[in-house]
């Protein structure tokens, strides 16, 4: 076995990866953290000053022996420290960097500025409108003179306004510089609990604000483009010309890592065959771009002179490589490995790539220390050292005979797959709920082929510049590598047995994933081997206990009014671990709630099945998210209102669930739901009887008994509907939390109504600004005068309440978890 793997758990034979994982520490500590710009400077005393207790420690070493036996672990105890001071302080450094935008959302008006910059991207929306990422330099204020100012922001480009403007003929694309009025915001934060955080997404590129461009003045093609981003287009120029229109966004994701005009459908499919790594440029591509001169390095060894320009030929062509693929995180990190590697061939000086990883990862968080929180940067990091670590000692699991011929390497390819996506696992599903099976499989496949479309096409895009024509018929197999490949993909991402969906569980299957790669790369010691088994077994137990404990505790009905628009969508969670979704959103040709919300917030519960969906009417806004979730999810039963509607979307969702036989219960007063016996859901309405038979009326109100908890939904009934509840019910109707109806229009939430429920706690769904006014003043009124401590969907986001069978009590997700 290799020295460097029977050191693999010794972090003081690896001082890069040792000062990496530090000073990431510190950085982790500094975004827990928050200190003000005038405690910044303190902070930067105190590390000095343990910086020179160090030095002290060294020089008292050195003169008395006193110190000789102590000196070791302090200080070692103090250097990590100061280390990842470095790292804390270095992020506070980045992050309370001036904010020119700030200034200009706090005080003038959107539609008086006119802002100018340059377009470093652009990319397709699915609606067809334009994404670009642009440099601002300049604004101008009306009647003011213009500011220079430089600032990065995002902007949206609606394709009306690309159809009204200046300069028809030429798209408004990277490279371009453009003058335009827009909306400034700031980006919005998440409104449902496991809502992609897109603003801290942007903002950990440096990114505060998004312009929602409202007319386009002048765009020409900007003759001060960054050196890297004019190569980039003209490269992206070129592998769009030398493949066919449909494979030509596919290499440009393949070669240069550039996915902005992909079919969003082709990169789903992708994730589920197990292959997205292929669109992000990495240590394959590195490698193939540096083969020529790795053959060739050993002659400039032969003096230093030779060295350095065999050093510096090879970091040219990492950089431009690295430049032409805009920089992107997984590339930088295989550049400066490759580069470091390089340095090691040439002047012999030993090094293990657990030390050049580490370094790799200290220069890219002292470039940025938010790329820490990058997901890039966390699998590609990720899956480097769970390759080093894990790949050397499943050598050993083959016989002696097989080792050293193909069927080893072959079996180390294999290996390489099922190690990084098994490595990943935890990853994985913390960010996207979604592990893909046919990995391995398709990696064995697939990857072969990719590698050689690459290199090939790489052969033929370079004979491209001197002869357009050649270079496009040399690149005939590498287009129909990437035919088959896509068909390939289309069939493995869409077959259902390809991937799960899920949550990472228990905190401590991390503490399993850690000492299970552990394990792996102890397989050759048996001493640390049976150590990290032990690990695994511990954390094992720890589930176990865990769920012995949930066992015990009184189960809870947890409830989440989601924040789906101008629109009602309840998930209930109930004790005995049912789900059910009270009215599914809206939808509009534009928008489906179930798409854009529900699916993704199931998903990140777990819950691949619904025990009952409660349609309380059949208009657009309650039922709008129905059929994507039935095309979806499994769905036990549909339970809703016995009135029937004329429209497009009753009449689709009706006729689907006959096909996909999922049984239509019609509700009325009466009637009761009891498939979790702990939770009976009693129908009050709607009822032959109510006086008015519009939809609204006909909504499905149930009252949810759990314990002494008592929940009523009621839809959007409106007085009618509620007077008749008082009448026939009385004091039955008291409740402890109360959906306040018809999105708190005037025409619901009447005095005696609430009175009679007499509920403290109300959640009410709608949108912010929407076109009907809601909540309406009168109704907010008489929900104030009633005691009802009512939640807006508009203002809060989605709202969540739990109860163990006493009362219900509202529930800050923001705060914490987002899992129930």
């Amino acid at each position: 076995m290799s020295g460097e793997s029977r050191i693999a758990f010794r972090p003081g034979s690896f001082p890069a990866l040792r000062v990496a994982l530090f000073f990431a520490a510190g950085i982790v500590a500094g975004n827990m953290v928050t200190i003000s710009g005038e405690h910044l400077l303190p902070a930067c005393l105190i590390l000095f000053a343990a910086v020179t207790f160090c030095l002290m420690l060294l020089v008292l070493k050195s003169r008395s022996t006193f110190f000789s036996g102590l000196h070791s672990q302090a200080v070692s105890a103090v250097y990590l420290l100061c280390i990842s001071g470095t790292g804390f302080i270095h992020f506070h450094n980045q992050s309370q960097s001036a904010d020119p935008e700030e200034l200009l959302l706090r005080h003038f008006d959107s539609s008086d500025l006119v802002f100018h910059g340059s377009v470093l991207s652009d990319r397709a929306t699915r609606t067809g409108n334009r994404m670009l990422r642009i440099e601002i330099d300049s604004v101008r204020i009306h009647e003011l003179p213009t500011w220079h100012v430089s600032f990065k922001t995002e902007a949206l480009m609606r394709s009306g306004v690309y159809d009204a403007s200046a300069d028809k003929e030429s798209p408004v694309t990277a490279g371009r510089y453009i003058h335009f009025r827009g909306d400034l915001r700031q980006p919005n934060k998440p409104t449902n609990p496991n809502q992609f955080d897109y603003a801290t997404f942007l903002a950990r590129q440096n990114i505060y604000t998004q312009i929602f461009i409202t007319s386009l003045e002048d765009s020409y093609p900007d003759p001060g483009s960054a050196f890297w981003l004019k190569r980039q287009i003209h490269i992206q120029s070129a592998i769009s010309r030398l493949f066919s229109e449909d494979n030509a966004p596919l290499a440009r994701a393949i070669i240069l890592g550039d996915r902005s005009d992909l079919d969003a459908e082709l990169r789903t499919a992708f994730s589920r065959a197990g292959l997205a790594h292929l669109m992000a440029v990495s240590g394959m591509h590195v490698g193939f771009i540096l083969l020529p001169v790795w053959f060739v390095l050993p002659w400039f060894r032969k003096s230093g002179y030779l060295k350095c320009i065999g050093l510096t030929a090879g970091g040219l062509l990492l950089l431009t490589y690295a430049g032409i693929t805009g920089f992107s995180i997984s590339v930088s990190r295989a550049s400066l490995m490759a580069f470091f590697l390089m340095l090691a061939r040439l002047f012999h000086k030993p090094g293990t790539s657990m030390n050049i990883l580490g370094a790799a990862a200290f220069i890219l968080l002292l470039i940025d220390p938010l790329f820490l929180f990058d997901v890039g940067f966390q699998l590609s990091f990720a899956a480097v050292m769970i390759i080093l670590t894990t790949l050397p000692g499943t050598r050993f699991m083959l016989p002696k005979k097989h080792r050293y011929r193909y069927t080893g390497a072959l079996f180390q390819f294999v290996m390489v797959s099922v190690l990084v996506q098994g490595g990943l696992y935890p990853v994985l599903m913390i960010y996207f709920n979604e592990f893909s099976v046919a990995g391995p499989l398709s990696n064995t496949l697939a990857v072969p082929f990719v590698q050689f479309m690459f290199l090939w096409s790489f052969i033929a895009l370079g004979i491209s510049f001197l002869e357009p024509a050649a270079g496009i018929l040399l690149n005939m197999p590498g287009d129909w590598i990437l035919s088959g490949l896509t068909g390939y993909v289309r069939y493995i991402g869409s077959h259902p047995s390809s991937w799960i969906e899920g949550t990472a569980g228990s905190v401590w299957i991390f503490g399993i994933w850690f000492f299970a790669v552990c394990l792996l790369a102890s397989l050759r010691m048996p001493g640390l081997r049976w150590k990290m088994a032990a690990g695994v077994l511990v954390f094992l137990l720890l589930i176990r206990a865990e769920a012995a404990v949930n066992h015990f505790r009184t189960p809870a009905l947890s409830l989440t009014f989601f924040d789906v628009g101008q629109g009602d969508a309840v998930l209930m969670q109930t004790p005995g671990g049912l789900n059910y979704l009270y009215d599914t959103g809206v939808w509009t040709p534009s928008y489906d709630s179930a798409e854009r919300t529900l699916l993704t917030e199931l998903k990140a519960r777990g819950i691949s099945r619904l025990d009952g969906i409660i349609l309380s009417h059949p208009h657009a806004d309650h039922i709008g998210g129905i059929v994507t979730l039935m095309e979806n999810v499994a769905i036990d039963t549909i339970y809703q209102s016995p009135v029937k509607y004329e429209s497009r979307l009753y009449h689709r969702y009706m006729k689907l669930a006959g096909e996909k036989q999922i049984p239509v219960r019609l509700l009325q007063t009466g009637d009761m739901i009891t498939t979790d016996p702990s939770m009976p859901m009693l129908v009050l309405a709607p009822s032959d009887d109510i006086t008015a038979r519009d939809a609204n009326n006909m909504s499905v109100a149930v009252q949810v008994h759990y314990g002494e908890s008592v929940l009523l939904l009621s839809g959007d009934a409106e007085k009618e509907a509620e007077a008749f509840m008082v009448s026939r019910f009385g004091d039955f109707l008291k409740s402890d939390l109360l959906k306040i109806g018809h999105h708190a229009s005037r025409t619901s939430s009447t005095a005696s109504f609430l009175d009679r429920v007499g509920a403290t706690k109300g959640a009410a769904s709608l949108a912010l600004n929407n076109r009907y006014g809601h909540p309406h003043e009168e109704a907010a009124r008489r929900l104030q005068n009633a005691g009802v401590h009512t939640r807006y969907t508009s203002l809060q986001g989605a709202v969540k309440f739990r109860s163990c069978g006493k009362r219900f009590r509202h529930i800050d997700w923001r705060a914490g978890p987002a899992f129930p």
